[in-house]
């Protein structure tokens, strides 16, 4: 426990480096400046006469504003008159401080820029994915978990000092790519530190620590509402990463599978040592046979092992075939869940207490997930989950227009819930399904994969215009799909993780060979 608390600070951070620009890059109210009527280096943004300088009262973050007559004095009603004339200048709402307000980044002629933050945010951690299995593969998970949460720090301060929106915009990548391996990096360490019973329960930990950094984010875009602060307080603690080689050893499986055999029982006794247990010699070398890498392999096995791992992902079709059905599933799941963010109904209330509700409410369904992958298995939580989400999403075109009002949002809301116990799900499963030489790369294949249907799912309510129904039809076909498809993935419940090729193609069947062999006959 004291190992998943230390691995659950990255993923604290994490979560703020992911959508810390939902709030950096945020709206901020905003009025256009009326030069008649008021000082524009001495003014307030609320006045008595605001209401009628503007077309549409109901909403004051306009470009427009009506022709002021020749006047002096204090402005009323009927200083302006019905003509309309493009701002120049304006005045922001105090209360917080964005890009927005900061490079008046105002009206739909600079709206693309906001929407290009979260984008280039998307576009960052898919690059960033795709170096960061392989260096974690090949150097360690603990390695890249402490490279990049403090390279993380220390990009995401230089952010914070961007002196224009191109310098934001650069830093906004680059914070993104380096950032890209903290999640599956703290995700597959906790899950190779855990054993075949504690495996789901560490995945819902794991998921729910990134629940509750969303949550941390929200309180603190709330008490600061500045992005440089903001920015700052989000990514300064990312600096203390230095310290994690010192506080957690490097996974025993990665040790052990790339015949670092050495190092693996130092960190076997410091463990015992730090839980106040005694060991024995014998006690170690059988906890090590537990997790080594069974000896006893055929030599073909062996020489298959040492080709490099695109050649032995291309000379498994199971392996391959395995590789683009997670890759499918994974795009479906960030494309229906950021889609289903983005088109749900702007519901009333702050902003920041909205974001903070969204996050907790990714609790329950993570732990109702980890009941039902232990109960009922991986593959039927992931593919009911997929069929459920996808059934919610298509019923709500059944309903008649008109009644019963309440139900399209129970129905759309049970999508989400779904989705997101899909999210929790695939993470475990597709970890249990490859090997260890080849599990970060291989998951990170199928995360960046899925970053494509985050960098997609953006444009989804431009379809609304076409037709308003499309974005729902398109989630719900597309979760139906992957609910369909996941059914040919073996069952992995109760398994140990594979080590290698050939145990990840042959997951289920030896046990079943097993079980027949020992039944009577």
């Amino acid at each position: 426990m004291i190992m998943f608390a230390i691995i659950s600070l990255p993923l604290f951070l994490s979560a703020g480096f992911t959508l810390a620009y939902v709030f950096t890059a945020g709206e901020v109210k905003y009025r256009c400046v009326v030069p008649e009527c008021e000082d524009p280096s001495n003014t307030v943004f609320n006045t008595s006469w605001l209401p009628d300088s503007v077309p549409d009262a109901s909403e004051m973050s306009k470009c427009t504003r009506y022709v002021v007559r020749n006047h002096t004095g204090v402005c009323t009603n009927q200083t302006f008159f019905n003509a309309t004339r493009k701002c120049d200048s304006w005045i922001y709402d105090p209360s917080e401080n964005t890009i927005l307000s900061e490079w008046d980044l105002t009206c739909d002629t600079n709206r693309w820029k906001l929407a290009l933050v979260g984008t280039i945010n998307n576009v960052g951690q898919f690059v960033g994915l795709i170096f960061a299995g392989y260096v974690s593969d090949r150097y360690g998970r603990r390695t890249i978990l402490t490279l990049t949460t403090f390279l993380s720090g220390i990009s995401g301060l230089i952010h914070s000092f961007s002196v224009n929106y191109w310098m934001f915009l650069a830093f906004e990548f680059i914070d993104a790519t380096v950032a890209a391996g903290i999640y599956s990096a703290g995700f597959i360490l906790g899950m190779e530190m855990a054993g075949v019973r504690g495996r789901v329960l560490a995945s819902t930990i794991i998921c729910c620590m990134f629940a509750v950094g969303e949550m941390l984010l929200g309180l603190i875009s709330m008490w600061l509402r500045s992005w440089r602060l903001i920015l700052r307080m989000v990514y300064g603690p990312a600096l203390l990463a230095i310290l994690l080689p010192v506080l957690i050893p490097e996974s025993v499986r990665w040790l052990l599978a790339n015949g670092k055999h050495e190092k693996v029982e130092s960190i076997y006794r410091k463990m015992a040592r730090i839980n106040g247990l005694q060991v024995s010699d014998e006690a170690i070398g059988a906890f090590k046979e537990l997790n080594m890498v069974k000896t006893e392999k055929t030599e073909q096995l062996v020489v298959s092992e040492k080709k490099s791992p695109v050649m032995q992902i291309l000379n498994s079709s199971t392996m391959l075939t395995r590789l683009l059905a997670c890759s499918f599933c994974w795009l479906t799941n960030t494309f229906v869940y950021y889609g289903l963010s983005l088109n749900s109904v702007a519901f009333a209330g702050d902003k920041y207490t909205n974001f903070i509700l969204v996050a907790i409410v990714e609790i329950p369904a993570y732990f109702l997930t980890w009941f039902l992958t232990d109960y009922i298995g991986r593959k039927a939580t992931l593919s009911s989950s997929f069929l459920l989400s996808g059934a919610f999403c298509l019923a709500i075109q059944f309903l008649p227009t008109g009644s019963w009002t309440f139900l399209p949002l129970v129905l759309y809301m049970g999508g989400k819930w779904c989705i997101t116990m899909s999210f929790s799900t695939i993470y475990i499963y597709t970890a249990e399904l490859f090997p260890t030489n080849l599990r970060h790369s291989l998951l990170g294949i199928c995360s960046m994969t899925g970053r494509m249907g985050s960098i997609l799912s953006p444009q989804t309510p431009l379809l609304a215009q076409i037709m308003p129904a499309l974005p729902l039809i398109l989630f719900g076909c597309m979760a139906l799909s992957a609910g369909l498809l996941s059914l040919f993935f073996p069952e992995t419940l109760g398994t140990k993780l594979p080590d290698t090729v050939w145990e990840a193609e042959n997951i289920g069947k030896v046990q079943e060979k097993q079980e027949l062999q020992d039944s009577p006959s």
